[in-house]
């Protein structure tokens, strides 16, 4: 009788075992899918999706556009898709400049009103364009939900881009700090100027730090002097790391486009573009072949405060620091 028992029980055991195991292992699914939420809702930047990479300038007329517009073009000559956003909502320089017709945009995707696809427009093989629409009495909103949306439909373009590239336009903003924490890579984009350059160092230190740590490289626009070029980089670089603790990618640089020349300095022969192709062509290889997973460095952010303390404390210092650029 004893042994009918025991075999029965360890029947009944041995039948519940795998419901059990299916049971536990179900309940570790579901933390692991938790722990990813949270952590992608903590970093933006680590969500699964098309790769963004963020065009910004701390000042206006550094040419953010323009490098946006052929860094699209030079990723099409190297076979790679790719989908322009015109992400200033206040001044959408890109559809300007191109003088289209604007049917649905940046603001319709915001208010869930269209999806992304259904606004893209084609701007040759590889390269599609999401235009904006010029409306400064009736700004489109950017509150989180819309800007989630947005990034959402950014993210599941796999169809038609291999990569996203959006023009934030200038300065720091919410709007624009939600789109740097949310791309793999910032490209901030300057000239040599040391009023465009202190610029550039505002826009990082008012950009959520934690977010943006080895994300931002500064792309030093219209320089034909790659000495001068790597020497602005170094600084901006060494202040960066001492005052704000943030790290920055080696700079690149961008030789003057001839029409630039011509229009800016009224040379009467424009130059040569190779060293202005050649240069866009590198940089939109190591956008390319850069790692495009962010390691988030929470630390920062829990430090914050103590990095901003320390910055009030030597605030005449960052200006010296970058005091010699050209």
């Amino acid at each position: 009788m004893a042994g009918r028992l025991f075999f029965s029980q360890t029947y009944f055991n041995s039948r519940l075992a795998p419901n059990n195991s299916r049971l536990i292992m179900s309940d570790q699914a579901d933390k692991l899918r938790q722990l990813v939420r949270d952590t992608v809702q903590q970093h933006p930047a680590l969500a699964p999706g098309v790769p963004l990479v963020v065009l910004s300038g701390g000042k206006g007329g550094v040419g953010v556009s323009t490098v946006a517009t052929e860094l699209a073009s030079e990723l099409a000559a190297l076979g790679k898709r790719s989908v322009l956003v015109d992400a200033n909502p206040l001044q959408p320089d890109i559809t300007s400049q191109l003088g289209l017709e604007v049917h649905g945009c940046l603001a319709d995707v915001l208010d869930g009103s269209r999806s992304a696809v259904e606004v893209l427009r084609p701007l040759g093989e590889s390269i599609q364009l999401l235009p904006g629409r010029w409306a400064p009495d009736a700004p489109p909103e950017l509150d989180r939900l819309a800007v989630k949306r947005l990034l959402d439909e950014l993210r599941s373009l796999h169809t038609q881009a291999d990569v996203i590239i959006l023009d934030a336009g200038s300065g720091m903003s919410p709007w624009v700090g939600q789109l740097w924490k949310s791309a793999q890579q910032i490209l901030l984009v300057s000239t040599e100027e040391s009023v465009a350059v202190m610029d550039s160092y505002a826009a990082v230190k008012l950009s959520p730090w934690g977010d943006v740590d080895g994300k931002v490289r500064l792309v030093i626009n219209r320089c034909d002097d790659p000495q001068v070029a790597k020497a602005i980089g170094m600084r901006f670089e060494a202040t960066c790391r001492r005052f704000l603790g943030i790290n920055i990618a080696p700079a690149a640089t961008l030789a003057t486009r001839p029409d630039i020349v011509t229009t800016v300095t009224q040379q009467k022969e424009p130059t040569s573009d190779r060293e202005f192709r050649q240069s866009i062509r590198l940089l939109a290889a190591d956008v390319m072949s850069a790692s495009l997973t962010f390691v988030g460095k929470t630390s920062r952010s829990s430090n914050g405060s103590k990095s901003l303390s320390n910055f009030r404390l030597r605030s005449d210092s960052p200006e010296k620091s970058l005091q010699n650029s050209k």
